[in-house]
Parts: structure tokens; sequence; C-alpha cells
């Protein structure tokens, strides 16, 4: 059974925010919507690539709340290991292998969750309940499994978001949590093709890829 390590600090949340304004262009091009990204509510997000790495520095720190942080990781390591086995249940019918350990990033700033391969997971708190944070980070664990074959196949953001919410929403019907980000593209061929090879998810990819 896969572990949790939560980090949280003032200095990931500076980092955070610096991080996302430099890739708003991304999110843009990408088709998310810019306005579900947080940031410290002093800054004008009309103006967010004026300000300096000093202003972000305080803002954050005005914003810093270490009460949060250990409210929510007490949460989550009360409810991981009834999680960590659906995880497991749920790759060992596709050949997926989860980390040993997993490093939970807590944060109050940009997306509601991102990954970093191979085992860590960004967790926004700003948007979202303690129920769905469980279900965010669930989705961030099938991401890092799957990435290996993301990059050897190369498919696209959008493909690779709609395979994440179909294998989530089979395996983890009770936690159903799906997204809109690929609205923009047609999700048919690979809902056809996910139907068609789950639970081979090397051969899903591949195929999505053709």
């Amino acid at each position: 059974m896969s572990k949790l390590k939560i980090i949280y600090n003032k200095e990931y949340d500076i980092q955070r925010v610096l991080n996302t304004i430099k890739k708003l262009d991304w999110y843009i091009d990408n088709k998310y919507n810019i306005n579900n990204i947080s940031f410290p509510k002093i800054l004008d997000r009309e103006k967010l690539k004026d300000y300096s790495e000093d202003e972000i520095n305080r803002a954050v720190t005005e914003e810093f709340s270490d009460y949060l942080y250990k409210e929510n990781e007490k949460f989550l390591l009360d409810n991981w290991n009834i999680v960590s086995k659906e995880i497991e249940l749920a790759f060992s019918k596709c050949n997926l292998t989860s980390q040993d350990e997993y490093r939970v990033y807590l944060t109050r700033y940009g997306m509601g969750g991102s990954y970093d391969f191979p085992d860590t997971v960004i967790i926004n708190l700003s948007n979202s309940s303690k129920i769905s944070m469980l279900k965010t980070i669930i989705h961030e664990i099938i991401h890092l499994a799957i990435q290996k074959y993301v990059d050897e196949y190369k498919i696209g953001q959008g493909q690779k978001e709609r395979i994440v919410d179909l294998f989530f929403v089979k395996n983890f019907p009770r936690r159903v949590f799906t997204q809109n980000v690929y609205m923009s593209i047609n999700t048919e061929k690979i809902d056809q093709t996910f139907d068609e090879n789950f639970p081979n998810m090397e051969n899903i990819i591949k195929k999505i890829s053709e």
C-alpha cells in the first residue's frame, strides 16, 4: 500500500504562484478556464505578469495559514488507507503500478490539481472540499500511472485528460470526477477505443495516438 508524504510551506506557495503566472498562456492555449486559477487575493488578476517576486512574496505571506494545511493533512492521512486500497485494486486490473510513496504538496494557489512525474501530486485547497481533495489526488495519481505511455505515444492534452476521466469513472464510480477541459475535441474515438480495449491501458493510448 502506498504512503503519503504531505508537504506545505510558505516558500512552496510563493514558487507555486510564480510558476502559475509563467504558465498562464499554456492554460489559455489548452482551453482551461483561467478564472478557476487561484492567486493571492491582493493581486490584481489583470496585472499578474507585472508583479515582482518580492510583491508576490508579501502577498503569499499575508495569507499563509499553517492551521488550514494541518487540518487538511490530518483528513488526508485519516482517509488514505481506504483510498490507497481502491487505487491498488484498480491498477491491478490494468497492469498499472502505483508508487511506494507519493509526495503531496498542499497549496492555495494555481489550478485545482496537478502532478510531476513520477511521484508528486499538487493539490489546491482554495476551491475544493475535503472530499473533492481525495478525488483530485486519485485523478492525479492516474495521470502519474499512465504518463510513460502518454510520453511514448505522444497523445495530446485533451486526449490524456479524457482517458483519465474514463478510467476514473470506470474504476471509482462512487467518487465520480470528470472535467470539461477536453470539450473542444471530439471524444467519440477516445471513448470507443477505451471501451473496446479496457483494461489494456497501453493499447488504449497507442490506438488513440494513431
